[in-house]
């Protein structure tokens, strides 16, 4: 009986191993290609997602009230 509880341990080990290594190559593959695309397309295309300045005062976006007329601010959809 004893045979058999050490047997079905070690099979449960073994599988949760092979599980881990199953996993983080199939997460591995998803990055590289997922990741590695994007990056190849963007710079194909010269894109630049983060669009940083070099020594800019703020990060923040000019709004431009003078564009528009004020009254299209408040409904918006």
């Amino acid at each position: 009986m004893t045979f058999f509880k050490g047997f079905k341990k070690g099979v449960k080990m073994f599988g949760q191993n092979i599980g881990v290594i199953v996993n983080t190559a199939l997460l591995a593959i998803v990055y590289i290609i997922g990741v590695g695309i994007t990056s190849i397309i963007a710079k194909l295309f010269r894109k630049h997602f983060l669009d940083l300045k070099h020594s800019p005062h703020s990060y923040w976006s000019d709004l431009n009230l003078k564009k528009k007329p004020m009254k299209d601010y408040y409904r918006q959809f």
